[in-house]
């Protein structure tokens, strides 16, 4: 027994394949030994008489990788002391149940071991003894083989196979066993689905014609050109034949040919000579002094027509003078008055009330806003650095809150002021002297342009 193990294992390391979609047709002859069966199985697995020998000749279908599908014939002795003397035969078609499978076993395991069951005719001639009393008649009886086997799997065409078969009666005949060691080898064609003269088992494109030379599949053509890859020195980019399948130079990929292309390196349009305009603008990128911005005076925006560009253009929305960065024109008592109101607006330690020192100035700006109506007035309130950052910011937001609603209640629109307030940021002076804290105590007024 120990033998054995050590050969089933030792074949077992072994990897071939048997019936596949390849070999789907297999033709197998085998010696066959029957065992009478006497009072319930008694000795099922003594041998009996030598003599018990047959032979049986069986054709196996492949239909998928668990499921073949096997009928044959059979003809033999059977005998037992003097209970049964005879001939035996049986016509038999079974369903095997593969165990390499995958799924048990390894597909391509050379030890394949399998069970089958299936429905059956046995035929018995010649009979003597004391079976039920003589009485038994020869013919036909339906029986159902049921059993296993096992395959050694020698080549790819060619097993060897061991098999046991117990063959139980349905109606009133004997039942015995059936013991069998054969070969099996393979009879069908083997398949080329796609008629190219290379085996679907060695053809790594079984449905698509393609030479032998190139294991069965076609010449691939990768970019679709027309060109083999094997003759195409660009196989990824499409190309003419008669450039070997590489398309014809456009290095910037635009569409225009670098012959043609004015801007090889860049990508650029066909009606400026293959070069770019980002912008649209109709100036090329490279006479465009704002690429990226259209625009029409070299290429760069003036959104307000003053002659100065958007970039350059600290009013770009208003139309100004080139002397003042593009912004309107301050007449110059304007620009007094903001100044003088700048140096008017001082705040008490921690308040927030206007002191009355800065009522004329704020009275003459609130004037000058209603007689020149083309700019607004932001004010930002500031602090000292005393006390916590916190609070201070919140009273640098009420000081320009004060100056607003002053110009407010004195016929100034709202929507033209706007406040806010910085805390202790930016300071004008030393705060660490009492003459700059009081300097930067303040608000300040900055013209701002619709």
């Amino acid at each position: 027994m120990k033998r054995l193990l050590i050969f089933i294992l030792g074949l077992y390391s072994f990897s071939l394949s048997a019936q596949t979609e390849d070999n789907r047709l297999w033709l197998s002859i085998d010696l066959t030994n029957n065992k009478f069966d006497y009072r319930f199985y008694e000795s099922i697995f003594d041998f009996g008489n030598l003599d018990n020998w047959g032979m049986r000749v069986g054709v196996e279908a492949y239909l998928n990788p668990s499921l073949d599908l096997e009928g044959g014939i059979a003809y033999g002795n059977l005998r037992h002391e003097n209970i049964f003397v005879g001939k035996v035969g049986d016509v038999t078609s079974r369903l095997v149940y593969k165990l390499d499978n995958g799924k048990i076993f390894k597909e391509d395991s050379k030890i394949a071991p399998y069970v089958f069951a299936g429905l059956g005719f046995s035929w018995f001639d010649d009979t003597t003894g004391d079976l039920y009393n003589s009485e038994f008649q020869d013919g036909w009886f339906a029986m159902i083989p049921l059993g296993g086997g096992l395959k050694v799997k020698a080549t790819e065409d060619f097993e060897i196979n061991f098999r046991a078969s117990y063959n139980r009666s349905i109606v009133d005949s004997p039942n015995y066993m059936q013991y069998s060691v054969g070969v099996s080898f393979a009879i069908g064609k083997k398949k080329d689905s796609d008629q190219d003269g290379v085996f679907d088992k060695d053809d790594n494109c079984p449905n698509e014609v393609g030479p032998v030379e190139n294991n069965g599949c076609p010449w691939p053509d990768s970019d679709n050109d027309g060109v083999y890859d094997k003759d195409d020195e660009c196989d990824t980019t499409p190309g003419p034949v008669e450039n070997n399948g590489c398309p014809w130079p456009d290095t910037d990929g635009d569409g225009v040919l670098d012959k043609d292309d004015a801007c090889p390196q860049v990508a650029g349009l066909a009606q400026f000579n293959g070069c770019p305009d980002s912008d649209g603008d109709g100036v090329i990128d490279s006479e465009d002094n704002c690429p990226n911005t259209a625009g029409a005076v070299n290429g760069c925006p003036d959104s307000d027509g003053d002659g100065v560009l958007d970039k350059d253009d600290t009013c770009p929305q208003t139309a100004g003078i080139a002397a003042n960065n593009g912004c309107p024109e301050i007449k110059e008592e304007v620009q007094k008055a903001l100044e003088l109101a700048l140096k008017n607006i001082p705040f008490n330690i921690g308040s927030d009330v206007i002191r009355a020192t800065s009522y004329a100035s704020l009275n003459q700006v609130a004037d000058l806003m209603s007689e020149n109506t083309n700019f607004n007035l932001k004010m930002s309130g500031y602090t000292d650095n005393t006390g916590r950052a916190e609070s201070n910011l919140e009273l640098s937001k009420r000081r320009a809150s004060a100056v607003r609603q002053y110009l407010i209640d004195k016929g100034v629109s709202g929507s033209r002021l706007m406040a806010d307030g910085y805390g202790i940021a930016n300071p004008v002076a030393d705060n660490s002297t009492r003459a700059g804290r009081a300097a930067n105590r303040r608000v300040e007024l900055e013209i701002v342009f619709n």
